[in-house]
């Protein structure tokens, strides 16, 4: 079930039920309910999810993954009673011990100096893209499967949730996805308020051990998301 304030996002557009009425295990997640009390209103946005090619879904078709009507074969039901979460966990990835979750947690932790268990418990998170990236030869980036469709489902769910949640910072942990936002709401003449930035993915050293990486992060979060 998602939460009500997200369920008319992008309704009678491309998607014709809703974006997250029709992918709600994609919907922002968050557990965050004293941000107006110690910090400010947060939202990390990843690059996308991947599924790899025996998971049983259309995935790798854009028009089947957002128009038609098989919805069983959009997040499949678990074909393994043992494992009742087999694939939606594969979504759900930032409830899990990922690597670049578990970096931007500990920056945040770094930072606040707070016990923080999840992220979504001190932020808003969310995955920009809306369809899973393949997985090919190790190469888990949407960018080989981006087409069009992507692009305008992508931004549209991104702008009303801004609009609805207010945030005071949005950072993407994919300057990928950033890029591809930034020429949406240059397409669009989308205007917010909030502060919109980018680091480097952190599921690669050599990024997040730039100055575009974790150092840029971390000073974000002093800067804009730490209550002074």
């Amino acid at each position: 079930m998602i939460p009500e304030k997200y369920s008319n996002i992008g309704k009678g557009g491309v998607v014709k039920e809703g974006i997250f009425v029709r992918f709600p295990d994609f919907a922002p997640a968050c557990d965050d309910k004293d941000w107006s009390k110690t910090h400010s209103k947060l939202i990390i946005v990843g690059e996308s999810n991947f599924f790899t090619d025996d998971v049983p879904s259309v995935f790798k078709d854009p028009e089947a993954w957002y128009k038609g009507e098989d919805t069983q074969h959009l997040v499949p039901p678990s074909d393994d009673p043992k494992e009742p979460n087999k694939y939606s966990k594969l979504v759900n990835t930032y409830k899990t011990e990922t690597r670049h979750v578990d970096r931007l947690l500990e920056a945040m932790r770094e930072v606040s100096q707070w016990v923080i268990e999840c992220i979504y418990s001190k932020a808003i998170y969310y995955n920009y893209f809306l369809r899973p990236a393949t997985y090919k030869k190790g190469n888990q980036s949407f960018k080989k499967d981006c087409k069009p469709i992507d692009c305008e489902v992508a931004g549209v769910a991104l702008c009303e949730i801004i609009d609805i949640e207010e945030p005071d910072i949005v950072i993407f942990a994919s300057k990928y996805a950033y890029d591809v936002f930034q020429e949406y709401i240059k397409k669009t003449k989308y205007e917010t308020k909030a502060r919109i930035e980018f680091v480097y993915h952190p599921s690669r050293d050599l990024n997040w051990n730039s100055a575009n990486g974790k150092q840029k992060f971390e000073n974000l979060l002093r800067e804009y998301w730490i209550k002074k």
